[in-house]
């Protein structure tokens, strides 16, 4: 069973109660204090305004305070390293994405945690697209042919990420 399966079941409960509304109908435990929200990008940025969305409705529901935390660093995997490895009793909580969860696990060698032994999703909250866009005059109209020039051009095309390297070769 991952490590995290069960810490934030009252969280996730506290997200889709979110949409209808309503408090929890009975008192519990948890939380008894502030409940810090990890975000592992800097201040601003879009992970951040939408943690503080959902920190502020949280708040209401919980009757406790959601801070919301920034840790950023090595393309998220600071925030997420820190609650990894904080105790599993429900106080700290991630807002992570394909970036922190997937991607991570397989840019660096030694990630800082397992995505999948250290955690269990909880809640959807957003969903955000993803494009890949190339120049006008590759030659290649579709998915299937941009892959296949990308295999056949490996030592020449470069490619632009946000993550590890700001331009990188593929090859």
């Amino acid at each position: 069973m991952p490590r995290r399966s069960l810490r934030f079941g009252t969280l996730a409960a506290a997200l889709a109660l979110m949409s209808f509304g309503s408090p929890p109908a009975s008192a519990q435990e948890w939380p008894s204090r502030p409940v810090t929200l990890v975000v592992t990008f800097a201040a601003g940025s879009s992970d951040d305004v939408l943690a503080r969305i959902v920190s502020a409705r949280l708040s209401e529901i919980l009757g406790q305070q959601v801070i919301v935390e920034n840790v950023a660093g090595a393309g998220g995997m600071t925030g997420v390293s820190r609650v990894a490895k904080a105790p599993a009793d429900g106080y700290q909580a991630v807002l992570g994405g394909t970036g922190t969860f997937a991607a991570n696990q397989t840019l660096y060698k030694k990630p800082l945690y397992n995505a999948v032994q250290d955690f269990a999703p909880t809640a959807l909250i957003a969903e955000q697209p993803i494009l890949l866009v190339a120049r006008k005059d590759l030659p290649a109209d579709n998915l299937q042919e941009f892959i296949a020039y990308a295999k056949a051009s490996q030592r020449q095309l470069q490619y632009g990420s946000g993550g590890v390297g700001s331009a990188t070769h593929l090859g």
